[in-house]
């Protein structure tokens, strides 16, 4: 499991949270940990509103979500009804998501493929999609090859979905805040690629709230926590313990600047624009 995987999967397991997404919060709500999961499923919500609509005119449509995580957005639409397929490239969530969706498999109404977009067995496809959906997962791909990838397993009337963040251009100052495609380098390959924006919302504001629900976490209980262990620690094991932390002082270094309280968000609103779009071929 590498360290992105760790971090999602603790954080996971940790609050009791089923999804690996943002929470969705309302103008003006609080956002809680308490209420951290309802915000997950008006997230939801908010995506399966968009994938309803796109195919509602679809007769036994084909679904592939891209990047389907442990599987549980997967397994929420083949609740629905739907035909889905989910693509992970991490071995560990690639059988998490079959065992979440295994009831379906059996149905032949699912597959989970353990790869990347742009390594997708195309050869072995039998019936292309009619709708192939991003849920945070858009950020992870080479633009140009994705494109291409898709335009070979898309039917020709399908839709695109693309619920994730990207990173705002020219804008002055070091973001303290990684991930995130280029928006205006996403709009230059949408055009180039024979897609149409039939839709873009920016639901920013609605996203904001979930970092000062992660800075409040972190600051609040996290690095207290880390201090209390850390004290503990350093007189144990002494000349290992000092070993250890020169060893990965840089990574440290890294990931204290990263989860300082700069990770905020004022600077999520400035360096960042959360968006869904809806794409149709041309």
């Amino acid at each position: 499991m590498e360290s992105k995987e760790f971090g999602l999967v603790a954080a996971q397991q940790l609050f009791q949270l089923q999804d690996l997404h943002y929470g969705f919060w309302e103008k003006g709500e609080i956002p809680s940990i308490t209420q951290f999961e309802e915000a997950q499923n008006k997230h939801t919500q908010f995506l399966f509103q968009h994938i309803e609509h796109a195919l509602k005119n679809e007769k036994n449509p084909k679904i592939l979500d891209i990047g389907c995580g442990l599987g549980i957005t997967t397994n929420k639409l083949l609740e629905l009804g739907y035909r889905v397929d989910g693509l992970v490239p991490s071995a560990w969530m690639a059988q998490q998501a079959r065992k979440n969706t295994q009831q379906y498999q059996d149905e032949t109404r699912g597959d989970i493929y353990e790869c990347t977009l742009e390594n997708f067995p195309i050869s072995d496809l039998t019936e292309k999609y009619s709708l192939a959906f991003f849920s945070e997962s858009f950020q992870y791909v080479n633009m140009q090859n994705a494109f291409d990838v898709l335009n070979f397993i898309l039917s020709k009337t399908a839709t695109v979905i693309i619920f994730d963040f990207f990173r705002k251009d020219e804008v002055a100052g070091k973001s303290p805040l990684g991930g995130g495609l280029s928006i205006g380098e996403f709009y230059e390959r949408v055009n180039k690629s024979g897609y149409l924006i039939q839709t873009d919302l920016d639901v920013t504001e609605n996203l904001n709230p979930n970092l000062r629900l992660v800075n409040d976490i972190l600051v609040n209980r996290i690095i207290p926590f880390s201090k209390t262990l850390d004290a503990f620690l350093s007189t144990r094991h002494k000349f290992l313990y000092g070993l250890f932390k020169f060893m990965f002082r840089r990574k440290l270094k890294k990931t204290g600047y990263k989860y300082s309280q700069r990770r905020n968000e004022e600077n999520f609103q400035k360096f960042k624009t959360y968006r869904l779009f809806v794409l149709t071929r041309t």
